[in-house]
């Protein structure tokens, strides 16, 4: 059981209470609490359960004694019979409704207690039955996203999330690696170019052992059944739903075919033409003198860097791998020294107890302060949405006052006082600029009104950009992966907007968020936007950038295009660059 999949199966059951009607809403919230709070946990819950039972799950933010007791049945067996018992007490085709954008409980609930409808089929029929007219607040907009709901669920069915498919992918690699039996393992595929979802995982190995490989691999736990097993390849379906495919292969070729199955398959088309020019025929065998494997001499295969070497170009890093210019950047010897973790210096987007966050602003600066940061910026949400707390008109000044006793109490970094503010549909701010002018760094987010038009949308986060008090654009297109398209903007305006007004741009490393995405990161930065790397954390151990850090690299991503990966001396002078153009 992997953190994503606990997490998973908690939402699922908040969701099924939901559509009960429970007459607890502090149980569902409970439950949603637990998961995003184990989704963004930076370690594996087994470990944690291993390390100190049912008392150091207690420690997790949101986890109380009943929550840990079914975590601790989760990690020990792999089930909850109380998933299996709240699951029969609704159709299992219902569940799948609540994937669809347009749908949420209530909505499911009203169709489901009306209309009995039971699954996609029932669904899309009463969409187009015309009954709905009569309803209030169905009218033909709401059925037509409905529609449109059902047709993008469609598109993405079979691919899963980027952080779902590497926790499993590399609790496969775990198991490979403990058996001993393999010599090298390495994960191929669009997992290894993390690509934001995924349709499978190709694991390569090598090992004097095939059969034994083979047969070890096709019996793990996560198994759900074998589809294919030939004598170095086996094809599986796992419990989580992903195919997986082991291939095991000899040494000397090993280089070959991990650049062929990385891919991108247009990338490989490149690869190959250059090759063709050369003289030489690349394959997943190898590099081969001549025009065919059978009459040519293999003349690399080993290593990728090999492979690269053969065709005249410099080793690129499997995010680039798209042929979006990779090619001939390593041609030329402009491939971009690709952004790290530790490069990060520093975190702009943040929330404590002071609105929806579970700890204190002291707590949150001690735990980024352990982690090696110099500076953060406590970011409360100020929010017309009555479920969230923060920063209103009435309590900026205790809040103020709250980050200096932070200050003073969590010696050696920087406390910046801050806030997320919610943007209307026009692109006005929730707080007025008087308020905003008081603060260190000010994230403005889009958290409501996705359905405008492409037109109202850009219009409305082009107001924002040119409000002087804004230092960062939070998550730009407020987009939920897998959950919830982002707002329709054009975003070629809103980069340029940007660079004119000198605003940050966000890319919010939440898992379930990676926005912006490494497309219009590759313009920020061909534009020279300025970009922000946030965990906006909600907890403490909620540090997490590695996702966004993939989604960095895939969009050419340099330390040196990240504002807040500069030590803080140089991070206060750019700051103040931005205060100076403040009026």
């Amino acid at each position: 059981m992997t953190n994503g999949d606990i997490a998973r199966i908690f939402e699922r059951i908040a969701l099924i209470l939901e559509l009960r009607g429970d007459e607890n809403p502090f149980r569902i919230r409970a439950y949603e609490r637990a998961a995003q709070n184990i989704e963004n946990l930076s370690m594996h819950l087994s470990d944690v359960y291993r390390d100190g039972g049912i008392k150091e799950l207690k420690k997790i933010p949101g986890i109380g004694v009943d929550l840990a007791l079914k975590i601790e049945e989760l990690v020990t067996t792999g089930k909850l019979a109380y998933m299996k018992e709240v699951e029969n007490k609704v159709p299992i085709g219902l569940l799948k409704l609540l994937e669809i954008e347009s749908l949420g409980p209530k909505k499911t609930k009203f169709l489901w207690q009306k209309y009995k409808v039971k699954d996609m089929d029932d669904l899309v029929a009463l969409m187009h039955s015309g009954k709905l007219l009569k309803e209030k607040g169905w009218g033909e907009k709401s059925i037509a996203n409905v529609l449109a709901g059902v047709e993008r669920h469609g598109r993405s069915s079979g691919r899963v999330l980027l952080p779902v498919a590497l926790e499993t992918a590399e609790e496969l690699v775990s198991a490979l690696q403990k058996s001993k039996l393999c010599d090298r393992i390495e994960i191929a595929g669009s997992l290894r170019r993390r690509r934001e979802t995924v349709g499978d995982i190709d694991i390569l190995v090598t090992s004097k052992k095939p059969e034994k490989v083979l047969d070890f691999f096709t019996t793990l736990p996560q198994i759900e059944n074998v589809i294919a097993r030939g004598p170095t390849k086996a094809s599986v379906h796992l419990l989580s739903g992903l195919q997986a495919d082991l291939r095991v292969l000899e040494p000397d070729v090993f280089g070959a075919a991990l650049h062929y199955f990385t891919g991108s398959k247009d990338h490989n088309v490149q690869i190959r033409k250059i090759g063709i020019s050369k003289g030489v025929t690349i394959s997943e065998y190898g590099v081969f003198k001549g025009t065919a494997k059978a009459k040519g001499k293999l003349v690399a295969a080993k290593t990728e860097e090999d492979v690269f070497r053969t065709v005249g170009l410099a080793y690129i890093p499997p995010e680039l791998r798209e042929d979006r210019g990779e090619i001939l950047a390593a041609a030329s010897g402009k491939l971009p020294n690709l952004i790290e973790e530790k490069d990060l210096k520093g975190d702009l987007h943040m929330h404590s107890t002071f609105s929806d966050g579970s700890a204190s602003i002291e707590a949150m600066a001690e735990a980024a302060k352990e982690r090696g940061h110099e500076y953060i910026a406590i970011t409360d949400h100020a929010s017309s949405m009555g479920m969230v707390k923060g920063l209103k008109t009435t309590n900026i000044k205790e809040f103020l006052k709250s980050i200096e006793r932070a200050r003073k109490k969590v010696p050696g970094i920087q406390i910046l006082a801050g806030t997320e503010v919610d943007i209307g549909p026009d692109g006005t701010l929730y707080l007025d600029d008087d308020i905003l002018s008081q603060l260190d760094i000010v994230v403005a987010s889009v958290h409501q009104y996705f359905k405008q038009s492409r037109e109202e949308a850009t219009k409305r986060l082009v107001k924002v950009l040119k409000n002087p008090y804004v230092t960062i654009l939070g998550h730009p297109t407020g987009r939920l992966l897998g959950k919830r398209d982002g707002i329709d903007v054009d975003m070629e305006v809103v980069l340029q907007t940007a660079l004119q007004t000198g605003t940050w741009i966000e890319l919010n490393a939440s898992p379930d968020r990676l926005d912006l995405s490494d497309v219009y990161l590759k313009r920020a930065k061909e534009l020279g936007v300025s970009i922000v790397i946030d965990s906006d954390s909600h907890s403490i151990r909620g540090f997490n950038y590695r996702f966004g850090i993939m989604t960095a690299r895939r969009g050419w991503i340099e330390k040196e295009d990240v504002i807040n990966a500069l030590p803080w001396k140089k991070f206060e002078k750019e700051l103040a660059k931005r205060k100076k153009a403040t009026p």
